[in-house]
């Protein structure tokens, strides 16, 4: 999670009431609704044993549950910055480390999926070898191991610089409140580095897999390789959009009136929206999550554990 917490605590002050009120009332539903929607995902993936034995599903389920992970720690901080109450400094540094660390790890597990989608379309007679269930979990394990690096480095650094009073203390509660401008650097380059790796992957297997699947469709088979990338590729370049919140937050200065309404905008847009993709994408798109969604988002039993070759 970027900067918005910490944007939204220096201009909660310019809100009205009514402001505050609609605020954050649509972020809470708008959450409830995230969590709705991918809850019946991952219903469907424990309901049904043949998704939990492909590895595309593995790593797919893992973004959907990273990402409501990220939702509920963004609203939750959202909601506290304009709370009359302090919270204490442990939860505090709880709960931006979670929003951190599910924020950087969503580039990551996108970069995974385009891989295993390479391996698929380019080197399908190697996909059953190199793209295990196994693989992908260790794979799912390390992308947490990178993503929380940064934010325990930082953590260190705080733990040593800070006194012990203000580690005790109550606070309002947003990343620069406990982490001071050395770990900015540290999180800019850690966003930087996570940035090229995960462009470089996307444009490779991206690149390769279009042309597989073009010349493919040359031949009779279906397009939808090519649409689902597509997809793919807006879905992370909305997810990447947050790294230049800072840059718009350095413009919209200038711009004093328009200031929480541009921030309430950009939280919405590069926080929220990219989550509600996920489910257009894999749920609604894939004939193995399509057949059983109905009954998952109105809670039926029941589900089919007949697998589907897609």
């Amino acid at each position: 999670m970027q900067n918005t917490s910490s944007n939204t605590t220096q201009t909660q002050k310019l809100d009205t009431f009514e402001e505050v009120l609609t605020k954050n009332l649509t972020v809470v539903l708008c959450g409830l609704f995230i969590f709705y929607i991918n809850g019946a995902l991952v219903r469907v993936y424990f309901s049904v044993p043949s998704l939990r034995q492909e590895a595309r599903y593995v790593l797919y389920v893992h973004l959907v549950l990273n990402d409501m992970m990220m939702v509920k720690t963004s609203v939750l901080l959202h909601v506290l910055t304009y709370a009359p109450g302090l919270i204490s400094v442990p939860l505090c540094y709880i709960l931006v480390i979670s929003a951190t660390a599910t924020f950087q790890n969503t580039p990551v597990i996108l970069a995974g999926m385009a891989v295993e989608r390479f391996v698929a379309v380019c080197l399908p007679l190697h996909h059953g070898r190199l793209c295990t269930t196994s693989r992908a979990q260790v794979f799912n394990a390390a992308t947490w191991c990178a993503g929380i690096t940064p934010s325990l480095a930082s953590l260190i650094l705080s733990l040593k610089q800070r006194p012990l009073q203000f580690h005790t203390s109550d606070i309002l509660c947003y990343h620069g409140s406990v982490f001071g401008p050395v770990h900015q650097v540290i999180r800019a380059a850690g966003n930087g580095i996570c940035m090229a790796v995960v462009w470089v992957t996307l444009f490779y297997t991206y690149v390769h897999v279009l042309w597989t699947a073009r010349a493919a469709s040359s031949k009779g088979q279906p397009q939808k390789a090519q649409r689902t990338i597509l997809l793919h590729a807006a879905q992370l370049l909305l997810y990447m959009l947050a790294y230049l919140s800072p840059a718009i937050d350095s413009l919209i200065t200038v711009f004093p009136l328009w200031r929480t309404k541009v921030l309430f905008g950009q939280f919405l847009v590069f926080n929220l929206l990219p989550r509600v993709l996920s489910p257009l994408i894999y749920g609604l798109r894939d004939q193995a999550f399509r057949k059983h969604i109905k009954g998952a988002l109105l809670c039926w039993g029941g589900t089919s554990s007949r697998k589907v070759h897609i």
